[in-house]
């Protein structure tokens, strides 16, 4: 088999190493398919803060390179008292009151690093700072310089254009230790060790809790280990649900993949309600029961009661303690309100308030009332029976409207009892076949999957359970905002019962719509972790106003590649790219 001639392995090293092009001008510069300018920082404030240098090295397209040489200490000591001798002679002269504040102002900085260097034996460093900012075009290096610049000047500093400087300030800025001269003449400034120290944007540590499951790394390549059954109390996470916000094609769906596989390794029972047919292929390889419930196999009567979940006996869930009082029926029969607005959404207040009698009237028929127990009752109305009840009672209009649900198309999701197994470990309520159908038949159906999997959840207090709802958007109608009430209830009050809500949209812009800005905003914010993967421009402003972007984080947020993102976890927020094993990747859809 022929070779080619070797070539010399430095050869091949530079070749490596070196950018595609390297250009230098009086004023920037080109390296590679990136803009660039150099800037030296001048000017530092009076006071600084921990990580005094994060607001301009974490700017979007900034890289920064600190020079530190340790000053001789007996020169340095022998020009301060100059200096001081200096100042105070001015003071004493008198003159314009901004002059001699100025004056003071330094005086006093002069004297606290004297006192410093002599009382607390610090070492005094000669310090560059200098930036280097890239851009794609020379438009947008424009505007990032223009950002740095005011970054610094609202921190008291001032960046100033390496000009005609722009070769040695690359070599100043790269990470190879080399300090030119004119770059260390344009911007040299003596600070305290701790200052020095002070200056490193440590800001953000990586999340790890310890223990829990993995969800991928952070950009220093450390890994985001969290637990959201028990996080560690400094953390600030009020509960385990967790919203995942993204754009069509950003890797919602195998993220929540990865999550699910993770969690329900670690013993959590799962439940999904999935409007797209994106899991069922991981149900059945991990041995779950799926179930049509858009019409095929699994039917959920939306007329079934079931028996409220064991009281507390404290003041911890006050919704309860309501609902206990009420007790199973009437608690269900609000369900029942919301499940046919959203089926019949254009329904007068008289057509509500008779079909209100006739859901009393058909558990009547049944021999249910309000005092009965669920588990005891063997059959529940259906849809059938509400559109013969109304058909032989009245009115004409509303029997009509009702047909499809008791006799018609939409009789095969409803009218009967229910179908599904009582309590599988792994459980997915696909409703995949209503894509065609109206918005009312797939709001209606989703409603009823997610009523139908919160009773599950309540089931027993002590049981780990993640409740995954897909395209969670689709609940949300601003003529019906009681399904969003509805979720609104579930994140509020799931994590009294060992449960975590886990939803994912695209459209997050309309939680937010006015109609239900209260009820949207409340289920997000019931949310203790939400990552938010690539946005359209749409959701990400009001993402800007909802969560305080950074810029740095907004133009991460615009330009994120899939399954990159942020991640906010109660009062952390990180970028995090999620990764999958090897052999996760053979699960996700």
């Amino acid at each position: 088999m022929p070779t080619s001639p070797a070539q010399p392995a430095t050869t091949l090293l530079h070749d490596l190493l070196a950018p595609p092009a390297l250009a230098f001008r009086p004023g920037d510069l080109t390296l590679g398919d990136q803009m660039g300018k150099v800037l030296v920082l001048q000017g530092y404030p009076p006071r600084v803060g921990p990580a005094w240098a994060a607001r301009v090295l974490s700017l979007p397209g900034v890289f920064g390179s600190l020079h530190a040489h340790p000053a001789d200490t007996y020169t340095l000591l022998k020009a301060m008292n100059t200096s001081i001798a200096e100042f105070a002679s001015r003071l004493n002269n008198g003159g314009p009151a901004l002059a001699m504040q100025q004056a003071q102002q330094s005086l006093d900085d002069a004297r606290e690093l004297l006192r410093k260097i002599d009382a607390e034996s610090q070492r005094v460093f000669y310090v560059t700072i200098v930036l280097l900012v890239l851009a794609p075009d020379q438009e947008e290096l424009g505007r990032r310089v223009r950002t740095v610049q005011a970054a610094c000047a609202a921190a008291s500093m001032h960046a100033r254009e390496a000009v005609f400087q722009q070769e040695p300030g690359l070599r100043a800025a790269g990470p190879w230790g080399d300090l030119p001269s004119g770059i260390a003449d344009l911007g040299r400034r003596n600070m305290p060790a701790e200052t020095v120290a002070a200056a490193y944007p440590w800001t953000a540590s990586g999340m790890n809790h310890g223990h829990g499951t993995v969800w991928g790394r952070d950009t220093a390549g450390g890994m985001v280990l969290l637990d959201r059954w028990a996080p560690p109390p400094e953390a600030g996470i009020t509960n385990p649900n967790v919203a995942i916000l993204a754009t069509s094609g950003a890797g919602k769906t195998g993220t929540a993949t990865i999550q699910i596989v993770r969690e329900y390794a670690q013993g959590a029972k799962v439940i999904v309600i999935d409007p797209e047919r994106q899991f069922r292929r991981l149900c059945q390889r991990l041995g779950g029961s799926w179930v049509n419930t858009a019409g095929g196999s699994g039917r959920l009567n939306p007329f079934q009661a079931r028996a409220l979940p064991p009281a507390l006996g404290d003041d911890d869930d006050e919704d309860a303690a309501e609902e206990a009082a009420r007790g199973a029926l009437d608690a269900h029969m609000q369900r029942l309100q919301t499940f046919f607005s959203l089926y019949l959404p254009d329904l007068s207040l008289a057509q509500r308030a008779r079909l209100e009698e006739a859901i009393e009237g058909v558990y009547a028929e049944k021999g249910i009332d309000r005092r009965s127990d669920p588990a005891t009752v063997k059959t529940w109305p259906t849809t059938t029976d509400l559109y013969r009840y109304v058909k032989a009672n009245g009115p004409e209009d509303l029997a009509l409207l009702l047909r499809s649900a008791g006799e018609g198309s939409d009789s095969a999701m409803w009218a009967g009892q229910t179908t599904l197994a009582a309590d599988p470990d792994f459980l997915v309520l696909d409703i995949h076949e209503l894509a065609e159908s109206s918005d009312r038949v797939r709001r209606a159906q989703f409603f009823n999957c997610l009523s139908y999997a919160w009773d599950l959840v309540r089931r027993d207090r002590t049981e780990r359970v993640m409740l995954f709802v897909d395209e969670a958007w689709m609940l949300v109608d601003p003529q019906t905002p009681q399904a969003l009430l509805f979720m609104k209830t579930m994140a509020k009050r799931i994590r009294k019962y060992s449960g975590s809500l886990n939803l994912a949209t695209q459209n997050t812009a309309d939680f937010f719509a006015p109609e239900v800005k209260a009820a949207g905003e409340a289920v997000i914010g019931n949310c203790a972790y939400k990552l938010l993967l690539r946005q359209d421009d749409k959701d990400l402003e009001v993402l800007d106003k909802l969560m305080h972007l950074t810029e740095a984080e907004h133009d991460l947020l615009h330009t994120a590649k899939r399954s990159e993102g942020l991640l906010i976890a109660g009062n952390q927020r990180i970028h995090v790219v999620i990764e999958a094993a090897p052999w996760e990747l053979d699960l996700i859809p």
